[in-house]
């Protein structure tokens, strides 16, 4: 027999067939063992075509026609039973099989209301694979055009820059992980310079619940899973039911967090646990199209409020329409857009912009307060265009009000620096009677950046990318100029005599005696900065976004995770807190700048305000 050769290059054998035995002999020299290939009997069957009426030699037997008939009878039996017996397997639920992996439940399962979902995969290697996969984008499903810059072949020497970054900040969550598990585990946050834990939110495992889809998406398969048999075996929601549990917190971070990662691996009990959470939730709208700043566990015990935080009622909408989206239960997704509608119908004195404390009802007037895109307002603008992507621009009202609060903000809002400067700008704080505006920016408002950007791609608003440009630059030189290479939690600035400009401190940037000076690993800016490069492909935000992970390592790391600062100004000043968002947002975004862009693509995914990723379908 001619001995058989191997392509290493094609990873291929050349072999002449052996019909007694029915598979190729790989040459022994490059496969110790022996290796069957499907192949081999049909590559040698090739010769049983030659056009001969002679004999037919293959290997070291003789075979005539009759014998050809034979193995041609054999070869239709053996694809009739592929087809009879294997492919209906993988064929039989055709389509509805990726809406089944996508969602965990089909189309016809949402119609009906079926709770019974199916597993996408069974074993570790299915596990793996199926969450590689999902990060990916598979089975997001969109009619909406796509967004992202269409990234050319990277050199070998950007592909090296970026990767050793990329490792970095895994690295760093690897740290940040560990130290939650050593010293923390099952609680809501790890005190990373005394060590010990906080129950700051529900003490439910706030960290664990918003850390499962950074897991994921880092490839941390092993520390999922741990995660995830404490989800099974040890959460819970009810061991004390009359407390009083912070609505946006919960939804945010746990629903949110349940959410995301069940869309990234389809483990059925975090889908089980985001609709409990949603039931429970419920019990926050006593009497009221908005949902009390507290709920408990026990309806009985839950309050009614007369007053509403902006963000805490306008925060909600993605996590509740993709829970019904899930499980098939409309009441989640009709108070969600019960509420938008309601604040659709406002009357304020500025167009689209709200008050932070707002009131139930439809046609209400709101006057005399100070608008802002910062805390206590911002992630019901962040919600408006997030909402409508996740619904696929079915909801256009709530793409006029995202339009309407932006063209305000251009209006009213933005300030420039009296030194003329045009690379940068900040977001101030305007009266909506007087129409003053005041140079303050808080960190919460540097998410702002990059809603503008998406919404510039999505509505064709090529001027909204240019302000987005510069409100994130202001951003970032709130870290470059602090001594920690970090930014406070409200940049102030020296008011100018002339209207809607500011003066920066020729030393500092901002105020350092009227800013508040913490930091509290706030992710708003790195959040920004990934949004540009993924829209842009402009490498000027990976690097800016590399100085201030570089700023983390150098002030805010500790022995056991990372911790905030009491003030930018100076690196000892450590708060002994780190935040389930640093790991949750800040160091997800970081690793996201680093990544792929097909990895969590802003045209498969839509993230809430606490990072977790909502597939699109």
């Amino acid at each position: 027999m001619e001995p058989p050769t191997f392509n290493r290059r094609l990873g291929q054998f050349r072999t002449v067939i052996d019909i007694e035995k029915g598979y190729s002999e790989p040459d022994q020299q490059y496969s110790p063992s022996a290796r069957t290939t499907v192949g081999a009997p049909l590559g040698g069957l090739k010769k049983l075509f030659d056009h001969t009426t002679d004999p037919i030699v293959s290997g070291r037997y003789t075979i005539n026609l009759r014998r050809l008939f034979v193995l041609l009878l054999i070869l239709i039996g053996m694809i009739t039973l592929w087809f009879v017996a294997i492919l209906p397997e993988h064929s039989a639920e055709g389509t509805d099989s990726l809406i089944q992996n996508a969602d965990g439940i089909t189309n016809q399962d949402r119609l009906n209301n079926n709770e019974d979902h199916v597993s996408p995969h069974t074993g570790a290697q299915d596990s793996a694979t199926y969450r590689y996969e999902r990060v990916r984008g598979k089975g997001a499903r969109t009619s909406l055009k796509k967004i992202q810059f269409k990234f050319p072949p990277e050199s070998d020497q950007d592909r090296l820059q970026r990767e050793s970054r990329l490792q970095a900040v895994r690295d760093g969550f690897e740290h940040a992980w560990t130290g939650y598990k050593d010293h923390a585990w099952g609680h809501d946050e790890v005190s990373p310079v005394s060590g010990g834990y906080k129950d700051n939110f529900n003490g439910w495992g706030a960290t664990m619940i918003d850390s499962l889809d950074t897991l994921v998406i880092m490839g941390f398969n092993k520390e999922f899973d741990e995660a995830l048999e404490w989800v099974k075996t040890k959460f819970t929601m009810t061991n004390n039911p009359t407390i009083q549990l912070p609505f946006f917190e919960t939804i945010i971070r746990y629903m949110g967090g349940f959410l995301g990662a069940y869309d990234l691996t389809g483990e059925k009990v975090l889908l089980d646990k985001a609709e409990e959470l949603g039931k429970y939730t419920l019990n926050a709208f006593q009497g009221s199209d908005f949902p009390n700043s507290h709920f408990t566990i026990d309806p009985s015990f839950s309050g009614r409020d007369e007053s509403f935080v902006l963000a805490e009622i306008g925060t909600l909408q993605l996590e509740f329409s993709r829970l019904s989206k899930l499980t098939g239960n409309p009441i989640y997704d009709q108070k969600a857009r019960k509420i938008f509608d309601i604040l659709g119908t406002a009357m304020p004195e500025i167009p689209g912009f709200l008050p932070p404390n707002v009131q139930d009802g439809e046609g209400l007037k709101y006057s005399n307060f100070q608008a802002s895109v910062g805390g206590m307002v911002d992630s019901y603008y962040e919600y408006l265009l997030k909402e409508w992507i996740l619904l696929d621009g079915k909801a256009t009202k709530y793409k006029e009000m995202f339009e309407e609060a932006v063209s305000s903000i251009k209006k009213y809002m933005v300030m420039t620096p009296e030194d003329g400067s045009k690379d940068y700008v900040i977001l101030g704080q305007v009266n909506s009677t007087s129409k003053t505006v005041e140079p303050d920016m808080g960190h919460l408002a540097c998410f702002m950046s990059g809603s503008l950007a998406m919404g510039s791609k999505y509505f064709g608003r090529s001027e909204d990318l240019l302000l987005a440009r510069q409100v994130a630059q202001g951003c970032y030189l709130g870290y470059h100029h602090s001594a920690s290479g970090l930014a406070p939690e409200a940049a102030r600035f020296t008011e100018s005599s002339q209207p809607g400009k500011f003066v920066t401190d020729p030393q500092h940037f901002f105020s350092q005696y009227r800013s508040r000076m913490e930091y509290i690993l706030r992710p708003e800016t790195l959040e920004s900065l990934w949004i540009l490069y993924r829209l842009t492909g402009e490498k000027k935000y990976q690097d800016q976004a590399w100085e201030i992970f570089q700023s983390l390592e150098r002030s805010c790391r500790t022995s056991i995770a990372y911790t905030g600062l009491t003030n930018v100004n100076n690196v000892h000043s450590k708060d002994n807190k780190m935040e389930s968002f640093f790991l949750a947002e800040t160091l997800k975004y970081l690793y996201l700048i680093f990544s792929t862009p097909d990895v969590i693509s802003l045209d498969d995914f839509v993230l809430n305000t606490e990072a977790h990723p909502l597939l699109r379908t």
